[in-house]
């Protein structure tokens, strides 16, 4: 019920944005173009929305030319030529499909690029146009959604990122350790949050690794380290709190339980490690210090530099995506243009394009809950064909959109039934158009652009090893090693920059390979997705910071050898390194960043070989 209530509240504000944006196109002589600034409004809007303002905000305005380009270019090009228009298209398609690869924050801004060109190059015009208004329509919708966006986070315009430095530090699921990382990485980043995020990565991964080993204590002992643990999951709740707060009270001191009882090994040392974590929180939310940290402004860019250089390699899994996702979506639009002016041209390309997946697993997924939809909505449909006058449908098909969107996350197949009714009810009545006629040409083309996607869906490069979960996770391992390795060795005056390169673009190849298999490879368990999906968001953070280590200036023996002992740490030592002494504030905080990641990567591999 709570993600139908919050797809209703998206349903509300996509309506302001749409409906807002075309009616201001209306009034600024936009003609028929008025819906195309509403629709690529609506595109922008998903793309950027959900993080802090600045780093939107930013975002927006980079991306607003290729969304000016995606959405007006090919249309504008077909009038020279269809082959350049259609290759045009298939071009931004691609980009589109490349922008995962540089991380989660880009998934909705590849998929705004994607859907926008998409829509922009089917819809069919009702009258004339000019170029003008052809290329202010997207141009409109970049504005408003900039100026909305605006007014939306001028209030608090960090709550995005406080608030996911909380969700982290209250929970250590991977999804909002993640999502904090991103946004502090995208934000201003303040030092007081760079400790928060330090500390709490610390607290969760040895957490982690202690719940980990109590499968061989004894009852006893067991029961005492949850004990302990559980007191320190209260306490950083509370201090998750203080951190999710505007300008929060001073946080309780940090009480530390005790165990009581001996526990083997390092135990003791390990919960002492949690509880010093905790402590390091606490001290970062005192002092608040609100200066920002020099590393994350070139760390960004070189996580992006490094990422796109991994992805431009014939063994990427998302190259080999992009690839089939513009071949396929070429396809469709040869195919659109045997049917000029027909109103479900758009219907036909953009199911084609939501259809292509990474994996094949997805992509079948998804024509399964289209197919099934259409299949259920068809019916609906023919049933008020049956007992309702024709001057229904057009609210009908109105109704079942409010009725459908809520639906779109939680039930995709209830939502893809609804725009069954929304499209051929609302084609049929404003074209004067035989509604039965109009619905089997639906789902003809729904068939089609079915066959299309899983075609090129599942199309794979030939030679390209498809290796299981175990071997892609030690190749990760190995290349992510080799990289802190060459890192180390950089840092005290040898080595190459060109060994470098070849490192970064091998360890960034086989993170996106570990969590993105070719189609065809074993499917890992449920289990098994949580733990790479991890793991691999901690080799990623390694070779982050091995980017970061390698923007310091001048060489720096003590971070060589911390990078060292990374590197043997991951290849299976099993001891964390420890921190560099003597360092400075970015060298301590890029050494915690370190000791956390490698506990996450531990952790997975411990779970994998369970």
């Amino acid at each position: 019920m709570n993600a139908i209530a919050r797809g209703g509240g998206m349903l509300v504000a996509i309506l302001v944005v749409v409906g807002g944006t075309a009616g201001l196109g209306v009034a600024l002589g936009l003609g028929a173009t008025a819906i195309l600034a509403g629709l690529t409004a609506l595109f922008c809007f998903l793309a950027a929305t959900g993080g802090p303002l600045r780093p939107d905000l930013w975002l927006l305005a980079a991306f607003a030319p290729a969304v000016v380009l995606g959405g007006a270019g090919p249309r504008l090009l077909g009038e020279v030529s269809v082959a350049a228009s259609i290759a045009l298209l298939a071009l931004v398609v691609f980009a589109a499909a490349l922008l995962p690869a540089l991380g989660p924050r880009y998934v909705t801004v590849g998929l705004g690029l994607g859907m926008a060109s998409v829509f922009g190059y089917g819809f069919q015009l009702s009258g004339t146009a000019s170029p003008l208004q052809i290329l202010s329509a997207p141009a409109l919708a970049v504005g408003v959604v900039f100026v909305l966006r605006l007014v939306m986070g001028l209030g608090d315009p960090g709550k995005p990122s406080r608030a996911a430095l909380a969700d982290a530090l209250a929970g250590p699921d991977r999804d909002s350790a993640e999502r904090a990382v991103r946004l502090w990485l995208a934000d201003r980043p303040r030092a007081w949050q760079a400790r928060v995020l330090a500390g709490g990565g610390r607290y969760h991964g040895t957490a982690a690794l202690l719940r980990d080993r109590t499968r061989a204590f004894d009852g006893e002992q067991t029961a005492a380290v949850e004990r302990v643990l559980a007191a320190a999951d209260e306490q950083a709740a509370v201090l998750a709190e203080a951190v999710r707060a505007k300008k929060g009270a001073e946080p309780p001191a940090v009480v530390r339980a005790a165990a009581d009882i001996d526990l083997p090994g390092d135990t003791d040392a390990l919960l002492d490690e949690a509880w010093d974590a905790l402590s390091a929180v606490r001290e970062a939310l005192l002092v608040r210090d609100e200066s920002i940290v020099d590393f994350p402004r070139h760390l960004v860019r070189e996580v992006l530099r490094r990422e796109a250089a991994g992805v431009f390699s014939w063994r990427s899994a998302q190259l080999r995506h992009a690839v089939r996702a513009a071949l396929g979506m070429t396809v469709a639009a040869v195919v659109a243009t045997f049917r000029p002016g027909d109103p479900l041209t758009v219907s036909f390309l953009m199911t084609t394009f939501a259809l292509m997946q990474p994996e094949w697993r997805d992509t079948l997924a998804k024509a399964g809950q289209r197919a099934a939809g259409a299949v259920a909505g068809a019916v609906v449909l023919a049933v008020a064909l049956w007992l309702l006058p024709p001057g229904a449908l057009l609210p009908l098909g109105i109704v079942a959109l409010l009725v459908g969107f809520p639906f779109l996350q939680v039930k995709p197949m209830v939502f893809n039934g609804c725009m069954v009714l929304m499209s051929v009810g609302m084609n049929a009545t404003t074209r004067h158009l035989d509604a039965l006629s109009v619905l089997i040409e639906y789902l003809l083309l729904v068939a089609l652009a079915v066959g299309i996607g899983l075609l090129f869906g599942f199309a794979a490069v030939p030679g390209v090893p498809k290796p299981p979960v175990g071997q892609r996770f030690a190749d990760a391992v190995a290349e992510t090693g080799d990289l802190l390795s060459a890192v180390a060795r950089r840092m005290r005056g040898e080595g190459s920059r060109r060994e470098i390169g070849l490192r970064f673009r091998a360890a960034v190849r086989t993170h996106q390979d570990l969590v993105s298999p070719e189609p065809g490879s074993g499917e890992p368990s449920a289990r098994q997705r949580a733990v790479l999906d991890e793991a691999g968001q901690g080799l990623r953070g390694l070779a982050a910071s091995a980017g970061a280590l390698l923007q310091r200036d001048g060489q720096s023996p003590t971070m060589a050898a911390f990078a060292d002992a990374a590197a043997a740490a991951l290849a299976g030592s099993g001891e964390l390194p420890p921190r560099p002494e003597p360092a400075d504030e970015e060298e301590r905080l890029l050494a915690d960043l370190v000791r956390a990641d490698l506990l996450r990567v531990h952790r997975g591999a411990e779970a994998l070989a369970g």
